[in-house]
């Protein structure tokens, strides 16, 4: 009976130590993750304005008013870190927000691309503010009284333009490809998101690597003239990125001999340079109906040989650019003007890896 009992107690002791032992090893094995989540870096930058930026990274609670970084954010999965977002969000970007940034309704818009609600901003508590290139310096200064970080991201490199909307650029493309690369990776650092940044980026260089060779033995003559009509009779000329991105595409912007920056055109003008291909963002749908139903705009070659294009939100033909309109836009408007050297099944699949490696969601979009 003795040595029942015995025995009986020094299984439950080698029970115990067991368990105390497992339990040791599971608290050991979870620590370095949990320091690696917790632990925070300060690093100094200087933003795409020039200006010196100090953070302690990974952030934790970011107010983004600049929508092309809340939208690279959102590509990050950096959702959960961000407590405040710039007001017209929906229009600035598109309805696709709701899609791959889930409850982004819900969260506060303490201010525009321009300005904001210092009062407002500072209840979020943010460790960090991302404002845009026109964002207004007494602002940002008010900002940091407050101790709060403000980093600008312009997605353009060559350093701050004396107009944010209309820079001058030694050299455009590079200019814009190193500038979204920029933003792309120290939005990753800030974030301590830096796996996912580098993902993002070689994707679209691998994308905008492949229409280079599907069209590199196109010449000058038989690229087509393409002309960007956006709302309030507005247009992009030379320096802005979607010059860029129909160059990309085996395109010639035909505003951009004359007009710098983002600028007002007429139509006169538009007649004058009767381009082959109109193309018109979706977000301004009322524009593309209005020059396929408007009279005067019947004589214009684009229009007469039905080569008006809605371009769709995930092509962004836009001033600026971001990581889907290096790796989705150039390949679907390249597609859009030489669908012989660009297939449509090509540009499906590429969007469809895109949306499900970059957002983590369906690819709902038209081709």
């Amino acid at each position: 009976m003795m040595y029942l009992k015995k025995c009986s107690f020094v299984l439950v002791f080698m029970l115990i130590v067991a368990f105390a032992l497992a339990g040791c090893a599971n608290q050991t094995a979870g620590t370095p993750s949990q320091e690696k989540t917790l632990k925070q870096t300060e690093i100094t930058f200087l933003d795409q304005n020039d200006r010196k930026v100090t953070v302690k990274a990974p952030v934790k609670r970011i107010v983004a008013l600049q929508h092309h970084s809340l939208d690279i954010l959102a590509m990050l999965g950096a959702q959960d870190q961000v407590v405040g977002v710039v007001s017209k969000w929906d229009s600035l970007l598109g309805n696709y927000m709701t899609d791959v940034f889930p409850g982004i309704e819900a969260l506060p818009t303490p201010g525009s691309l321009e300005d904001c609600n210092v009062e407002e901003v500072a209840k979020l508590n943010p460790d960090l503010v991302i404002v845009a290139a026109q964002f207004k310096k007494e602002y940002i200064q008010q900002l940091e009284n407050l101790g709060i970080p403000v980093m600008t991201v312009t997605l353009r490199g060559e350093g701050k333009q004396k107009e944010a909307q209309n820079p001058e650029l030694a050299n455009a493309d590079v200019a814009y490809t190193r500038g979204c690369e920029w933003a792309v990776r120290k939005l990753g650092e800030v974030t301590g998101k830096t796996d996912k940044a580098v993902k993002i980026w070689d994707f679209a260089v691998a994308n905008r690597t492949y229409v280079e060779d599907q069209l590199k033995n196109m010449s000058g003559d038989q690229k087509v003239r393409v002309f960007i009509a956006n709302e309030n009779n507005m247009t992009y000329g030379s320096d802005k990125y979607v010059g860029c991105q129909l160059e990309r595409a085996g395109a010639v912007n035909v505003a951009a001999a004359e007009i710098k920056g983002y600028k007002e055109v007429s139509f006169e003008k538009v007649a004058q340079w009767n381009p082959d291909v109109i193309v018109v963002q979706d977000r301004y749908k009322s524009v593309y109906d209005s020059i396929l139903a408007d009279a005067k705009w019947q004589d214009i070659k684009a229009v007469k040989e039905n080569r008006v294009i809605l371009a769709p939100y995930w092509t962004k033909p836009w001033g600026n650019p971001g990581p889907d309109s290096i790796a989705l836009g150039e390949l679907w408007l390249a597609y859009q003007f030489y669908p012989d050297q660009i297939k449509r099944d090509v540009v499906e699949v590429k969007a469809k890896e895109f949306y499900k490696e970059i957002y983590g969601i369906n690819f709902t979009g038209t081709i």
